[in-house]
């Protein structure tokens, strides 16, 4: 059977040399707006194209191979929870219980969009979709209790920065289908350092309200808290259902997310938070993120085939992992990550950078699970972190104000994220769940 492509010879290229070519047009491309599918599919397509021995074939096997995957059937169901929620407005009563909770501490509402941000995004496993419902949510009533603009912004993209990490979480099961690390064990993994960037945002956010004057409207109140917490009782049982179902080995991760997504469902109807539109409307919503995540994996894959065929990972890992020493190498990790965490978009990242550096991360005694937590730690950061940081641009979209002004006061969140994710990578044993 004839190809239905044609390869093109060029033999006064070498293979580096025309991933070499490809990789600046990509990056044109990138910049010039181009959808980054389209982007690393072109970069695929003409690495079999130009490079003589790379087979066609090998597309449509990756793909296949990719795709034949039990686990990923979880992302439809998990992204249908997430997007659930937005429609049967459970984000209110997570504001509230948020604000019963942590409301007494200095900056009080600060801290309370610090917190949910950390609750919603765990929940809807969407970063850009947590900041846009806090920031429509709470934005303004930050900036009527004293805090800039600027500043308010910046504390609700921080605020949504969590959900790479506190499971449940749709970027932890793509790591583990992809590098073959077990889902529930990621989960587990995931929890502390989770907490600690939570706790680490209060922290800034109580520090400058303090200095700046923010006073706490809250008062700790045992009473409050158990109101709101039986407010908030059918997000924290679809909590439950997601995380307890997995972890006492009940339900695979697909089915506990398929069980919970019926369970709000069927509760929200019943009392009428759900209409049958909304539902039908929330689960086209669903299927539209999925056709937009997983053929971006995809791609981001036979880009990654394309440069393993070149050995670029292998020398880059390598070359990095000998560098001389463990400081050295730490170092150097670090500097790659801070400029790939800033500069793409979570999958692309992941399947691109993670391989490659996973020598030089098993170099300095990091296992594939603790690897796996402290890249996606990484990752998270890299969303209020310019020149990408998406969540930067929502949070711009939703204040109006100026991307670069939410960027210079998001400095103080980035600072200490990525201090507690320097201490995960020389103390790793302090994550005891990993």
């Amino acid at each position: 059977m004839n190809s239905l492509f044609i390869s093109i010879d060029l033999p006064f290229l070498t293979t580096v040399q025309i991933a070499g070519l490809l990789t600046i047009l990509s990056v044109i491309l990138f910049i010039a707006g181009i959808n980054i599918f389209l982007v690393f599919s072109t970069w695929a397509i003409g690495f079999a194209t130009l490079v003589p021995n790379f087979q066609f074939g090998t597309i449509s096997v990756a793909t296949f191979q990719q795709m034949n995957s039990f686990p990923l059937a979880a992302i439809p169901p998990f992204i249908a929870v997430g997007t659930l929620m937005n429609y049967t407005q459970m984000s209110d009563d997570i504001i509230e219980f948020s604000e019963a909770v942590g409301g007494w501490l200095p900056g009080s509402l600060g801290t309370t969009t610090i917190f949910t941000g950390g609750v919603l995004s765990a929940i809807s496993g969407s970063n850009p979709a947590t900041t846009a419902a806090i920031g429509e949510a709470i934005h303004q009533d930050l900036v009527e209790n004293g805090y800039s603009p600027e500043f308010a912004a910046a504390t609700i993209a921080a605020g949504g920065t969590v959900g790479v990490i506190i499971p449940p979480s749709v970027m932890m099961i793509l790591y583990g289908v992809t590098f073959g690390v077990s889902v529930p064990s990621l989960f587990i993994a995931g929890i502390i350092p989770g907490i600690l960037m939570i706790f680490s945002m209060i922290f800034v956010v109580s520090i400058v309200s303090y200095r700046s004057s923010y006073e706490s409207s809250y008062r700790f109140s045992v009473g409050r808290i158990l109101r709101s917490l039986w407010s908030v009782k059918n997000t924290l049982f679809s909590i439950l259902i997601l995380l307890g179902g997995i972890f006492l080995g009940i339900f695979t991760p697909s089915e506990s997310a398929s069980v919970a997504t019926m369970y709000i469902i069927i509760s929200n109807i019943v009392v009428g938070k759900l209409t049958l539109s909304d539902t039908i409307q929330a689960m086209k919503n669903a299927i539209t993120l999925t056709g937009v995540i997983l053929p971006l994996l995809v791609s981001a894959i036979l880009v990654q085939q394309g440069l393993s065929f070149v050995g670029l990972q292998d020398a880059l890992g390598q070359a990095i992992a000998n560098a001389g020493s463990e400081i050295i190498t730490i170092i150097l990790l670090s500097i790659v990550l801070l400029i790939t965490g800033m500069t793409l978009s979570s999958v692309p990242n992941m399947i691109l950078t993670a391989p490659m550096l996973a020598p030089a991360a098993y170099s300095i005694g990091l296992d594939p699970l603790a690897w796996g937590v402290i890249f996606l730690m990484n990752d998270a950061i890299g969303f209020i972190t310019p020149p990408f940081g998406i969540n930067l641009y929502v949070s711009s979209r939703v204040s109006d104000i100026e991307y670069m002004k939410i960027a210079r006061a998001a400095i103080p969140y980035v600072v200490v994220l990525y201090g507690l994710w320097i201490i995960f990578i020389l103390f790793p044993e302090i994550n005891i769940l990993a």
